[in-house]
């Protein structure tokens, strides 16, 4: 062997040789071939396209600018605008501002900076903090104010020197409650009028109290006769697209939601302590183990190490306290175990689009099999839950007993109704982003656990999308229940003269009485009320809840009592009011106690407030104008971006 490897070692080295470079070379050849993941696109836009990186990047810019308090303006037509589509809108804006040639100075991105406080020694921890360099924090916030100049641009509005939008913007920033005003303030506002302005003042400043009885259109069904075929088809074809409580008025809604059947299996934690054992030994070494939770501390550089309690004064703690850690760690082996089992129904089954294709659903493992599996393992049955054949709407999954309210044991940002919503036959949109679970019917879900520690497993037997009903004797029985509400209401609406009548005779009791229902106070409060976006909205009335007609009705009745002297002291005809409310299907006659207007004194203070325009401009006048240009749709639109997805973006 020794003299064929001295004869041959010259060829030997040659060949071993070209072998290890081959080695060494092939990775980075490979690589070649590899499709980066970064290029792969997302979309095509007129004259290029946007790709993994372009979104990826725009994440990475808003966490940065997150960091400084600079926010992308949410996206008013998107009620619910999550992180990936507001890094696609980022990305949508670069790509268009780089075409129209839109830049800013590094010197404004150090004015910047300073009016927000940020020195380079924090620009510089917070790059390190990130992992990033602080060339890229200065370019992002350099993007930033490329992005202000193109929604300038966009919305027709003078362009803002840096300097001076950075000194507005450090204003509005010190004040919470000013920030959502600081773009109106910063594209300018639109031209007010005196009437606009009093109108603006008057809706929120003004108060009016009184009392109210609600009378629902349900207690007179029996005096409303069975509505006709006419009228049932007419109302089963206004409605059959709307989802229940869903369709405006009157909140009738026939479509079928989204919806499953359901299977689980519960741990129960309570039950897992009571098989936990725990002996002496075992609560002593615990406690000597842990003393930070018995009323010790650990040692540090500024202090000695703080003894725990002894242990016969916290006993009790110590034994309760590793009870529930053996319990914990038992529901957990008990649960990974029971999906494990069912995750063997995979085994040998095809996929196609990523999931699994069931060829005979029967031959899946029983729910009940493994639930007397785990029990013959682990000594503690879990219990088998089943919607029993019935389904179970999506609004509804939160209630069911325990899972309903359980998250993912591995990301408990993730809600038991999100998770299930995301299945494949309930046909969730591309960018969901618990798609990558591939929850799908037949299969275990990943585990859930519940806020009391106790674990779920579940499967869903059957899952359909929402869809229209099969035909109106599908929902038949909802409809006819629905024209007779309907009818009864209108009937109420009809007399409500009558009502009115009654009331200023013999008071608002009068009323209460006949309807069988009770008066409810309603305190001072204004015809408008601001929400935290902005925008104004009808408050919350007692015994009502939120209606415009209602509020509208109440301070029309208040202005007119008014119009001929104290409201305290006017006739009853002229405080007593009647109104529908189509959302309730109720009639509300009510009663004005006060009203205290706007005096001048406080009107003169709050019309020199030079924040009024933009507070107007940002209330009234903006959610009233065209899309906003930083919207995805108009984004979309204006730059032909097409995600390969169909349909509109």
């Amino acid at each position: 062997m020794l003299k064929f490897f001295r004869k041959y070692n010259k060829w030997i080295l040659g060949v071993g040789g070209s072998l290890l470079m081959i080695v060494f070379l092939i990775q980075p050849v490979m690589s070649m071939f590899q499709a980066d993941r970064m290029k792969i696109p997302m979309g095509t836009i007129e004259g290029g396209e946007i790709t993994r990186g372009d979104v990826m990047g725009a994440k990475s810019d808003l966490n940065v600018l997150r960091r400084f308090g600079l926010i992308l303006d949410s996206d008013p037509n998107e009620h619910n605008s999550n992180a990936d589509i507001n890094a696609l809108r980022w990305a949508l804006i670069l790509k268009d501002a780089q075409g129209l040639g839109l830049s800013a100075s590094l010197s404004e991105v150090t004015q910047l900076q300073q009016q927000l406080g940020q020195s380079e020694a924090d620009v510089e921890l917070m790059a390190s903090q990130m992992k990033a360099t602080p060339g890229y924090i200065r370019q992002t916030i350099r993007r930033w104010l490329i992005v202000q100049q193109y929604k300038e641009l966009m919305a027709g509005q003078t362009h803002l020197p840096g300097l001076h939008r950075a000194l507005m913007f450090r204003g509005a920033f010190r004040d919470p409650q000013n920030y959502s005003q600081y773009e109106a303030v910063a594209y300018g506002t639109s031209m007010l009028s005196q009437p606009l302005v009093e109108h603006f003042l008057q809706d929120q400043g003004a108060e009016v109290s009184g009392q109210v009885v609600v009378i629902q259109a349900e207690q007179f069904l029996d005096e409303t006769p069975t509505p006709s075929e006419a009228e049932i088809q007419a109302l089963y074809e206004q409605f059959k697209d709307a989802l229940p409580g869903r369709g405006k008025p009157y909140g009738f809604g026939y479509r079928v939601p989204d919806r499953v059947k359901i299977e689980y299996l519960s741990v129960s934690m309570d039950e897992a302590r009571q098989l936990v054992k725990i002996s002496e030994a075992d609560a002593l070494g615990h406690h000597r183990k842990y003393p930070e939770r018995f009323g010790g501390t650990p040692a540090s550089d500024e202090q000695q190490a703080v003894a725990a309690k002894p242990y016969n004064e916290v006993r009790d703690d110590v034994i309760e306290n590793l009870t529930n850690q053996h319990a914990f760690e038992l529901v957990e082996k008990i649960t990974k175990s029971a999906y494990l089992y069912l995750y063997e129904d995979t085994r040998g089954m095809a996929k196609q689009d990523d999931y699994r294709v069931i060829a005979d659903a029967s031959a899946l493992t029983s729910m009940r099999r493994v639930a007397e599996q785990l029990e013959t393992e682990y000594g503690l049955l879990p219990k088998v839950h089943a919607s029993d054949g019935n389904w179970v709407n999506a609004e509804a999954l939160i209630g069911l007993a325990g899972i309903g309210q359980s998250r993912l044991a591995d990301n408990p940002r993730v809600g038991f109704a999100s998770f299930v919503l995301s299945a494949k036959e309930l046909e969730p949109k591309r960018d969901n982003p618990l798609l990558p679970r591939r929850l799908q019917v037949g299969l275990a879900g990943s585990p859930l656990i519940g806020p009391d520690y106790s674990r779920y497993v579940f499967r869903l037997i059957d899952a359909q999308s929402t869809h229209l009903p099969e035909s109106l004797d599908a929902v038949r029985n909802q409809v006819t229940q629905d024209t007779r509400l309907l009818n009864a209401y209108n009937k109420l609406v009809a007399d409500s003269d009558a009502w009115l009548g009654q009331a200023v005779e013999g008071g608002l009791e009068a009323v209460a009485t006949r309807g069988d229902t009770a008066i409810v106070p309603i305190p001072p409060c204004p015809r408008r009320v601001r929400l935290s976006n902005g925008l104004l909205i009808a408050p919350l009335i007692p015994g009502v809840g939120q209606s415009e007609e209602f509020v509208e009705a109440f301070f029309t009745t208040a202005n007119v009592a008014r119009e001929n002297g104290e409201v305290q002291h006017a006739a009853d005809e002229l405080t007593t009011g009647v109104v529908g409310i189509d959302s309730r299907l109720a009639l509300a006659v009510y009663k004005i106690d006060s009203y205290k207007p706007l005096t001048r004194e406080e009107y003169s203070q709050y019309a020199n407030n030079p924040m009024l325009p933009t507070m107007i401009d940002s209330t009234i006048l903006l959610p009233a104008r065209a899309d906003n240009p930083l919207s995805l749709k108009s984004l979309s639109h204006r730059l032909n971006y097409d995600s390969g997805e169909g349909g509109e973006n």
